[in-house]
């Protein structure tokens, strides 16, 4: 026991007081001698032994009075005690959610602030003196535990936290991790609480959450768990959900949609300024009044002119969770596709074949954003593919082994071949090469000739990327009603391990019977392959007298075989940060967000197409652009530069702060888990029945005790004597 307030012990001789009063007051009286003395003497022996044990107990009364008022005056402690004498050496073990709705400001504090508080004070209420014990483990980016052991030194590791992860916390793996934390705080006597501070996000708070059965288990263990939320209503939020791109890569002067995903989380409407930028310039501004809950798509055209690789972010004004009112997607801008044409022209001798059609098509001048090289197919070598986008294989007739060896790769790295069949190539040349794409059930027929009624086309794949000029309607006419007299149908079985998706076929002009694909498409690799069948000839189609049909189909066709990067357009913080690149990288670094610069990398491992995966980050921490700055050693010695902007986004799911009520949680959480606001919880419970009291209240509460006791007993027998 210790005194806040020592110095009125010096008054400790006071308790004697009521001694001395007792002796002098005997002392005072005098003896006198009457005829009636013997008969009371006699009265008096008999009650003597009575009257002296009630003299004595108001003696220890107001003894016991004086004594508890100097100690209550002295301000006892039950602090520094004997376990024997105070109360059992206890652990408090702290869970704290570092998810990104943490990070929600109201009052002027976040809820991750309010936790820390609420954590601080529980941590200061231990006494390492007593054999006290706690520890914290954080969930938030990684799973980890601060600190365990001393009180002094875990408060000491809490007060280095600073904001939360925007990222969704494991709560589920720090539970787990408590668990094994409790076998590790284990007490000879007393009790280990565990003290969940959160904020009770509904959509991780439910039925079916992953965290029932380690609650469970912590509740089996022993331990006094509680749950506490440390969130202030109301939690009102307006995010960005949602940005993406229609495509991630472009050639100068074509042009895509972003698609802005708005919400508001609230029970409350509100107005909300949005912003589109391309690399910190605005693109695009509008206002939106979204009402209670309410979703809203904003899809904005871009048609970027800069080549290179963009950064495009929209931002809304700030409210009080700042982490998702921003969202980044990256823009590869090329100058332009490289395009390999093989095959040969046809001599002045002989009509212009499919070749020759593609390459009028193709070459529309130096600004225009497909660039073509002619090269004849049976001089075709690495080197005219080395630095292609995309091969187009123009009735190129039978296909040497060699060339299927230098096609094969290209496309397996990521380059887009084209296919287009004609009179010069059917099933017997392509067959090699079809096999070593891994075009298991895909066939080309044979010519198919019929001048009376001819063949149309009909989109089969309205969604198709190739087909995207003829999403509109109005368009379709210029595809659909090209009569083709000739043409080699190809065939595509379902059944085949390798799906090949048709995207258009061919129908008869009279009964509209479906006689084969005219272009199916499929991945091999990291590229694409499309076998086309409707390709523009002179005298098989009468696609050539139809540009504004034939040209888009083409076209759109090629973007979408063109080689898109080795990396997702988006990751979610806390995923890992990996690209995958054509070339081994030298000369690796990295930048985040905030401008700082790492030139360490996880790992570079090569793939089973000659790829090379490069490792930049295990789990990467921060929303916003990361540049990857990088050379690329080409087969020939050289190095190319490159550089890549890739976006990391916050968790959706953060964004919606609505809170679980008690009612839900204690349908399904073990009954014995105690709940609530913090301000439940501190006045009851675990808190008051293990921790050192100041006993001065106590005291007081017997003092007057004893002066009501003494004051009753003095009154009885004042009466009783007289």
């Amino acid at each position: 026991m210790i005194f806040t307030v020592p110095g009125m012990l010096w008054t400790l001789p006071l308790v004697g007081v009521p001694i001395v009063i007792h002796l002098l007051q005997r002392r005072r009286f005098r003896k006198v001698q009457f005829s009636a003395m013997e008969f009371l003497q006699r009265a008096l022996r008999r009650t003597r032994r009575r009257i002296l044990l009630e003299d004595m107990i108001l003696l220890l009364l107001r003894t016991l009075a004086v004594l508890l008022l100097i100690l209550a005056l002295a301000r006892p402690s039950s602090e520094g005690l004997p376990l024997a004498l105070g109360r059992d050496a206890r652990a408090e073990l702290i869970v704290l959610d570092a998810s990104m709705s943490m990070d929600f400001r109201n009052e002027d504090q976040s809820t991750y602030e309010r936790a820390l508080a609420i954590a601080g004070k529980r941590l200061g209420e231990l006494d390492a003196g007593l054999d006290d014990r706690a520890a914290i483990i954080r969930a938030g980016l990684a799973t980890e535990r601060i600190a365990s052991g001393d009180p002094n030194e875990v408060q000491a590791a809490l007060r280095e936290l600073q904001r939360p992860d925007a990222v969704r916390g494991d709560l589920t793996g720090a539970l787990l991790a408590a668990i094994r934390t409790v076998s590790d705080l284990a007490l000879e006597t007393g009790q280990v609480r565990v003290t969940i501070l959160t904020d009770l996000q509904a959509n991780l708070w439910n039925q079916d959450s992953s965290m029932v059965t380690p609650l469970e288990e912590l509740v089996a263990l022993g331990c006094a768990v509680e749950l506490v939320d440390c969130g202030v209503p109301p939690r009102n939020n307006i995010a960005v959900t949602a940005l993406t791109l229609s495509s991630a890569r472009l050639v100068r002067g074509d042009s895509c949609t972003a698609n802005v995903v708005l919400r508001n989380f609230g029970n409350l409407p509100k107005d909300v300024q949005a912003t589109l930028l391309i690399d910190d310039s605005p693109v695009a501004t509008r206002k939106f009044s979204l009402s209670a809950l309410e979703q809203r798509d904003w899809n904005v055209p871009l048609s970027p002119m800069e080549v290179g690789a963009r950064a495009v972010e929209v931002r809304l004004q700030h409210d009080q969770l700042l982490a998702d009112d921003s969202r980044t997607a990256t823009l590869t801008v090329d100058d332009g596709l490289q395009v390999v044409l093989v095959g040969q022209e046809a001599s002045p001798q002989q009509a212009p074949g499919v070749f020759d059609a593609l390459q009028r098509y193709l070459q529309l001048g130096e600004q225009a954003p497909l660039r073509p090289r002619a090269v004849p197919v049976l001089q075709l070598t690495p080197a005219d593919v080395a630095e292609a986008d995309l091969l187009v294989l123009a009735d190129p007739g039978t296909i040497p082994p060699r060339v299927v060896q230098t096609l094969v790769p290209f496309v397996a790295r990521g380059g887009g071949l084209l296919l287009a069949v004609g009179p010069q190539t059917g099933q017997a040349e392509l067959q090699l090469l079809l096999d070593a794409l891994g075009s298991v059930g895909v066939g080309v027929g044979e010519v198919v000739s019929n001048q009376e009624s001819p063949a149309r086309v009909a989109i089969a794949a309205p969604e198709h990327a190739a087909l995207r000029f003829f999403s509109d309607q109005r368009w379709q006419p210029l595809l659909t009603e090209v009569p083709h007299y000739s043409y080699r149908p190809i065939a595509v079985d379902p059944r085949a391990a390798t799906p090949a998706a048709t995207v258009l076929r061919f129908l008869t002009a009279n009964a509209e019977i479906d006689s084969g694909a005219a272009l199916v498409d499929w991945e091999f690799g990291y590229g694409r392959v499309a076998l086309l069948a409707a390709a523009p000839h002179g005298t098989w189609n009468r696609m050539e007298e139809v540009p504004g049909g034939t040209l888009p189909l083409l076209y759109d066709l090629l973007f979408s075989l063109a080689p898109q990067p080795g990396y997702r357009t988006a990751y979610e913080v806390g995923a890992s940060l990996a690209v995958t690149l054509d070339f081994p990288p030298t000369d690796t670094e990295l930048i985040n967000p905030d401008g700082a610069r790492r030139s360490q990398v996880a790992a570079v491992s090569i793939l089973a197409e000659g790829r090379h995966r490069l490792e930049l980050v295990a789990a990467v921490p921060q929303p916003g652009i990361w540049i990857l700055n990088t050379h690329l050693l080409l087969p020939d010695g050289a190095e190319a530069p490159l550089s890549l902007r890739l976006a990391v986004v916050p968790p959706a799911l953060e964004s919606d702060l609505r809170a679980s009520t008690p009612e839900e949680l204690r349908s399904f959480l073990p009954k014995s888990i105690r709940l609530g606001r913090p301000e439940d919880l501190d006045d009851e419970g675990f808190i008051n029945n293990h921790l050192p009291r100041d006993l001065m209240r106590t005291l007081l509460f017997l003092l007057l005790a004893c002066l009501v006791s003494e004051t009753l007993l003095a009154t009885m027998l004042d009466r009783r004597r007289t």
